[in-house]
């Protein structure tokens, strides 16, 4: 267990802002910063970073926390990983258990099985012939790190055994054939496959005969699923997210074959399609994708769904155009200068929709033009409603480049009304509450002259917010009110001198104070039937028209 001040003392080290933007890019907005949230897709930044409060809020998802939930979220990792790499980001020494979790154990027998296929690839004449014949030197065999399974093989039932763990345990985890204890993988090239963090979570195995399946994965468990994995996001995030884009394959080998040839922000997805659990690991790092699926039938049912999944999600992509059957035979063909040149010449989706539909229906007889516009339809039914209206645009021009039907009847055959709609700030004046709470949480210096403004003359919510930072309690247990309304609060009030804007302040309060009881004083002379009281109440009532004129007020009806 770690103990609670020292996981404050861990949050409170670290730069929220600087660990917030190497995942999202940010941008100053009063004592905040603000983004698009990498949470949930959106067009306007709702997603703002505070240094002073170490809290992120999301104005459009409730996404919300401290640095800690922050590096959870967005790595998918625990909380006691999350909180090692922070105390190792802010130079703050963490005294762990020595227990393991569940995956800690997962993961240190895949890697020790793994250590044990490495050792027999280097071994394997049949094995490093087979990379050697597919291009591979000796360096590059051991910077993508294959393995092998010799035929017959029981690694990973023997790997088990060493580590204690019962076979009914080690056979969850699906390395080997219960029956007989054989590996799984035998007589195969194993790949690692690693989460984001480049842990070892599952194995691909890739046949040396060719004999089916050409490629077979781990069996999927609670740490492993092909759903969410990226084949390389490992090596690729810190390119992705410089380049700002990212290159999305099939196979392992066209993975391997682009970063052979430079393309070192390209993952693979796992022989199924992109799922939004894909795309939720890349939004922190880019919007921007290039697809270069294989070139055949199945890619591009495969390409045509992942755009869906994308574009829906509000990325912008664009689609590569392959001579061979993948980018791994097109390396190998024609080297990695043309591969690289093929993805600078990538098809913006609307015009990879346009030729793709066209290898289907005769635009030249009215029944396939009917037709290739009922197909299209769908894509640009998504597009405005997910307000691209630039790309809406695009793909109407598109249309009517190759059908020429001008855009009015494209637009007419679609059956869609264009109407862009800009998004309408509501904004209002910040109030003198909204400003003694930026005041509170900005400037600590100034907390003891706040207290003694009246608590009675704040609005209730910013009675309990100022009492809860009185307090010193951890943000992070804020109510989602008062955490939104601290966050809306610091949003929309620009720095200025604290001191300055406190002196003003402070005249401003003193004035209601005086409006409050002139206010309470006519009450009572309303009622008033005692001369003497009346007459103390009206003197009264008179040296506060007096001080409020002093403080720049004034009072009608005297």
């Amino acid at each position: 267990m770690v103990s609670k001040d020292l996981i404050e003392k861990i949050k409170q080290s670290v730069d929220i802002v600087e660990l917030v933007s190497q995942y999202v890019s940010l941008q100053k907005v009063g004592s905040s910063y603000r983004g698009l949230c990498p949470f949930h897709v959106e067009k306007t930044p709702s997603f703002f970073v505070n240094p002073v409060l170490k809290l992120y809020h999301c104005f459009g998802c409730g996404a919300s926390g401290d640095a800690i939930k922050f590096l959870q979220e967005i790595e998918h990792i625990s909380f006691q990983e999350a909180l090692e790499r922070l105390a190792k980001m802010a130079g703050v020494e963490l005294k762990i258990s020595t227990g393991r979790s569940k995956k800690d154990l997962y993961v240190e027998y895949l890697t020790r099985v793994f250590a044990e296929y490495r050792k027999q690839f280097k071994q394997s004449a049949v094995a490093v012939e087979y990379i050697t014949r597919r291009g591979f030197s000796e360096s590059e065999s051991n910077l993508y790190e294959f393995g092998f399974s010799p035929e017959n093989s029981r690694i990973a039932q023997r790997v088990a055994r060493s580590m204690s763990l019962p076979d009914e345990k080690a056979s969850q985890y699906g390395l080997y054939k219960p029956s007989n204890g054989i590996d799984l993988f035998e007589g195969r090239l194993i790949m690692p496959i690693k989460d984001e963090n480049g842990k070892i979570i599952a194995f691909a195995g890739r046949s040396l005969d060719d004999r089916e399946p050409k490629y077979l994965n781990s069996p999927e468990t609670k740490f492993f699923s092909k759903r969410s994995v990226l084949f390389m996001l490992d090596r690729a995030k810190k390119a992705i997210k410089s380049l700002d884009f990212a290159v999305i394959c099939e196979g392992y080998f066209d993975a391997i074959a682009l970063h052979r040839a430079g393309v070192t922000n390209a993952v693979a997805v796992l022989g199924t399609s992109l799922t939004r659990e894909h795309v939720s690991k890349l939004m922190p790092l880019s919007r921007n994708v290039i697809l270069a699926f294989d070139n055949d039938e199945a890619g591009i049912r495969a390409t045509l769904r992942s755009l869906k999944v994308l574009v829906e999600a509000s990325f912008d992509v664009a689609v590569v155009k392959l001579p061979e059957k993948d980018p791994d035979e097109t390396y190998r063909k024609r080297g990695a200068d043309y591969l690289k040149k093929l993805l600078s010449e990538a098809l913006p989706f609307e015009n990879y929709l346009i030729e793709v539909y066209e290898r289907y229906f005769d635009v030249t007889t009215s029944a396939g033009l009917e037709k290739y516009i009922g197909a299209l339809r769908g894509w640009a039914e998504i597009l405005l409603r997910n307000k691209r209206i630039d790309r809406y645009e695009r793909l109407v021009e598109a249309v009517s480049q190759k059908t020429r039907l001008s855009t009015s009847q494209v637009n007419e055959m679609f059956r869609l009304q264009v109407t862009p709609t800009t998004m309408v700030s509501k904004s209002t004046l910040p109030t003198e509450d909204d400003y003694i709470v930026y005041l509170y949480i900005t400037c600590e210096e100034l907390r003891d002259r706040i207290d003694e403004i009246d608590p009675e003359l704040f609005a209730d919510r910013t009675r309990k917010l100022i009492s809860f930072l009185r307090e010193k309690k951890d943000l992070s247990e804020l109510s989602p009110e008062l955490k939104q309304y601290a966050f809306a609060v610091l949003a929309k009030i620009p720095e200025g001198d604290p001191w300055k804007v406190f002196s003003d302040l402070k005249k401003r309060f003193a004035r209601k104070a005086v409006e409050r009881e002139l206010s309470q004083i006519d009450s009572k002379l309303a009622f008033c039937r005692d001369d003497e009281e009346r007459g103390l109440l009206l003197k009264r009532r008179l040296e506060l028209v007096a001080q409020l004129r002093s403080l720049g007020g004034d009072q009608s009806g005297t």
